[in-house]
């Protein structure tokens, strides 16, 4: 217990810029708010961070994952830097670069994953990740769709017989394409032809697609975001940009499970942990019961300097830390901050998270958040000062600029920037309908001010546009936000699972898994939700959605 009131407790200041911003009201009631900080342009690739990275601390851990001994695996820098080069040069042997089909992977994160996305992109190669959720179930229909969108010349699955069906189904669908399981994953990593990666290096701009990422499709079919070597850098350098400056003394340290196929986990974290010559664990486990278990051992041994993650872990989290001194202990050794995404984190999670923070350190600890959505390379506005409230969107950090339209009592959030993507993969129709006359990007989510009067105070979200409807009576009304969205992220992650059951097993959670999902694809959860009554409806699925309003959406 606390011996005063928690808000009496300080909150821990970081090396951070003041929030500032600068606004420009028009005639016809548009505002245009943008950041008072300059921009400054960084390095101009993910690719050079890595370089750099290598350069500042070879030796240091950048990826680790268990092995099956439960033993770390660790990728240093220095090795990252040579094997990303190997993988680049075989595909440069074997043809691909820049105007080349893009490479298409279908398995979860791990240091094999990245060696592959790196590599592809210092081979000027685009790179499609995809929910592995595609590669499972009886109907392989949206794999099949991803396939037909992006037309891969290469596609890589780490698990050679979990993926079986999965990689027998695309040699079906793309006669002639090449299919490489983890097993085989050596061969890419024979040679370096270090001034063939070098000339390939002059040749990748920043209109070169790095990603395609594909949106969650709760708006209709999956789109295809192009995400160009320039997006990332933009992100990355807008972030840094109100962030605590890279610290020799300290090593950015994560324990992470948010999937790379999405612009949170893969562009937000692991560019982020790049970008800082970080390590980045990655974790098996999720905010769920039962999984969450390998989250709160991996949280013990490692000690991370951040943890940032959707608000259901912070849920699951507080109640480990306030009944177990030794993780507490070992959670808050080298904490320097937190944060959230996906959802709005619930007031009092934020309180009892606070609470334990105070009992083991003496301090609050800053609790960022932003907005984001894959279109805008996951970030774009974020929170980047000390606040003790949730559920604020932010203000643009440096580079963006918002264009803030009324309608009724709320505005549409337009956006433009350096990590705007130039367009959809291969979707005409769908471009010329995503900008508006000025080039800003219609998100198609609403915002309001926190305060009128004080836009320093920043903004909060106030859900989406095409949620509106009417009455007969003529008058407009807004559909709870988090509801559509609700349903089919509970989908999603249900399939999610039951497509990790192998991994429950293990855990002894297999039956658990399994039984998420019935045989329509909607688990007995989902139906109660939607046959509520709308007033009785529970949003169960939201805080544990990565694709939600908050810091990184897709549509």
């Amino acid at each position: 217990m606390l011996s005063r009131p928690l808000h009496e407790y300080p909150m821990r200041s970081l090396n951070r810029p003041a929030p500032c911003v600068a606004t420009r009201r028009a005639d016809n009631g548009v505002v245009y708010l943008s950041c008072g900080l300059p921009y400054e342009p960084g390095l101009p690739s993910l690719i050079d961070y890595l370089a750099r990275a290598a350069e500042l601390r070879p030796n240091t851990t950048f990826l680790a994952e268990r092995d099956s001994s439960k033993q770390w695996r660790r990728l240093t820098y220095a090795a990252a830097l040579r094997d990303t080069a190997a993988v680049a040069t075989w595909f440069i042997r074997e043809g691909f670069g820049p105007d080349s089909a893009p490479v298409m992977i279908l398995s979860e994160n791990s240091i094999e994953h990245a060696l592959l996305m790196l590599g592809a992109m210092r081979a000027g190669v685009a790179v499609v990740p995809v929910s592995p959720t595609y590669s499972f179930g009886h109907d392989l229909g949206r794999l099949g769709y991803a396939l037909d969108l992006t037309q891969p010349s290469l596609v890589y699955a780490g698990d050679a017989l979990r993926y079986a069906p999965a990689l027998e189904y695309v040699k079906a669908r793309l006669p002639g394409i090449v299919a490489i399981a983890g097993n085989e994953f050596s061969r890419l990593l024979q040679t370096v032809d270090a001034a063939a990666v070098t000339a390939r290096r002059r040749l990748i701009t920043d209109d070169t697609i790095a990603k395609i990422l594909l949106t969650s499709g709760s708006t209709g079919r999956p789109k295809g975001v192009i995400n160009t070597h320039g997006n990332i850098a933009g992100s990355v350098q807008m972030v840094r940009l109100v962030s605590e400056p890279y610290n020799q003394e300290r090593t950015n340290t994560i324990v992470d499970w948010l999937p790379w196929h999405h612009a949170f986990g893969g562009n937000a974290q692991f560019n982020g942990v790049l970008s800082l010559a970080g390590t980045l664990y990655i974790d098996t486990g999720r905010p769920v019961p039962g999984l969450f278990d390998a989250t709160i051992e991996n949280l013990r041994e490692i000690s991370p300097t951040s943890f940032g993650c959707v608000p259901a872990a912070f849920g699951m989290l507080a109640a480990a830390l306030e009944k177990d001194a030794d993780l507490r202990r070992k959670f808050f050794k080298n904490m320097r901050a937190l944060g959230y995404g996906g959802a709005l984190l619930p007031q009092p999670i934020w309180e009892r998270m606070q609470r334990v923070a105070v009992q083991e350190i003496g301090e609050q600890l800053p609790f960022g958040t932003g907005w984001g959505m894959t279109e805008t390379t996951a970030t774009g506005v974020a929170v980047y000062w000390n606040t003790e409230r949730t559920g604020l969107l932010g203000l643009p950090q440096p580079g963006a600029t918002l264009k803030l339209v009324p309608t009724g009592d709320r505005m549409e959030l337009r956006i433009k920037g350096p990590h705007i993507m130039s367009g959809y993969y291969k979707a005409d129709a769908l471009n010329a309908a995503a900008f508006d006359e000025e080039g800003y990007f219609r998100t198609g989510d609403a915002v309001r001010w926190v305060d009128p009067a004080r836009p320093i105070e920043g903004l909060e979200f106030a859900g989406r546009i095409a949620e509106d409807f009417k009455l007969l009576s003529g008058s407009s009304q807004h559909r709870a936000p988090r509801f559509g969205r609700g349903v089919a992220a509970l989908r999603e992650r249900c399939r999610d699972l039951r497509a990790r059951s192998s991994l429950a097993g293990r855990a002894g959670l297999a039956g658990r898994a399994r039984r998420c999902t019935a045989a329509n694809g909607t688990c007995a959860k989902t139906r109660r939700i939607q046959s509520s009554p709308p007033g009785q409806r529970r949003h169960h699925c939201a805080l544990i959605d990565p694709e939600g309003p908050a810091f990184a959406r897709s549509r």
